[in-house]
């Protein structure tokens, strides 16, 4: 069987060149984006499959998720790549407060809680699909999801929290389902997240589109790596530990008996 790759926020940028890479190695690949025109282009482009999907809307995603694996009968590989940037000034002064900040929702809904419910139901086709297929899930976090970035700090949150779910949820998929879970934590890549004179901004090194492909396809063929998270960065690509336990007693209760018999 033809191995099955499923990538949200797939019509453009990182997803694409993921798509496109994959799909030069032979594999059928499902577009899952909001853009009806860049998504039916790629999925033409590509001999794959389009899917609109809104990662916001829990049915719409579980939707798509049905539509693969009816197609194909297996999913191997889920990149949970949607992801839309943080516009607004946290810190804009006002006359007064009439509500939370704004953008708060949109950003949280698509950067953080996609990922969590792409992973919920990428489980349920993992463990539907052949036995030899334990599937691989790649969730796009970013290098706010590492460091503190002052000037987008709730995309700073969502981002953090994509990094602390994965390695919350890495150790039991992989060991009751041989599921891989791990996390690309890129910097700056020039995609459409942003216009050309916010880009023109920053004074940076850019990373090119094949540098990212190049860190994905290292987590997903490396059948020894689960629950990493990599920074990619211009010329290199960097490994980031879980930090240490500084007290023995939290790192009983947090890897003792009781948490390891949870949702057995």
């Amino acid at each position: 069987m033809v191995n099955v790759a499923l990538i949200t926020g797939g019509a453009s940028g990182m997803g694409l060149a993921v798509a496109t890479s994959l799909s030069q190695q032979g594999w059928a690949v499902a577009i899952a984006d909001l853009n009806v025109e860049a998504g039916e282009k790629a999925a033409k482009d590509l001999s794959g499959t389009f899917h609109r999907t809104d990662v916001q809307a829990f049915d719409s995603l579980s939707a798509t998720f049905y539509a693969v694996f009816q197609k194909h009968g297996q999913i191997n590989f889920v990149f949970a790549n949607a992801g839309v940037p943080e516009r607004k000034n946290f810190y804009a002064r006002t006359d007064g407060i009439s509500g939370p900040p704004t953008g708060l929702d949109f950003i949280i809904d698509i950067d953080l809680k996609s990922v969590i419910n792409t992973c919920y139901i990428a489980q349920h086709y993992f463990r539907k699909s052949p036995k030899s297929n334990k599937g691989c899930i790649i969730c796009t976090s970013s290098i706010a999801g590492i460091y503190p970035v002052r000037f987008c700090p709730i995309y700073t949150a969502a981002k953090h929290g994509v990094v602390g779910f994965a390695r919350a949820i890495c150790k039991h998929f992989y060991e009751n389902d041989g599921i891989r879970v791990n996390v690309l934590c890129p910097g700056n890549v020039r995609t459409n997240l942003f216009e050309k004179k916010e880009w023109d901004q920053f004074d940076n090194e850019w990373i090119e589109l094949s540098q990212i492909v190049k860190v994905v396809e290292m987590m997903l063929f490396d059948e020894t790596q689960f629950g990493q998270v990599v920074e990619a960065a211009p010329q290199n690509h960097y490994v980031i530990e879980t930090p240490k336990y500084n007290d023995p007693n939290v790192k009983r209760t947090l890897e003792g008996p009781v948490v390891d018999s949870i949702g057995k």
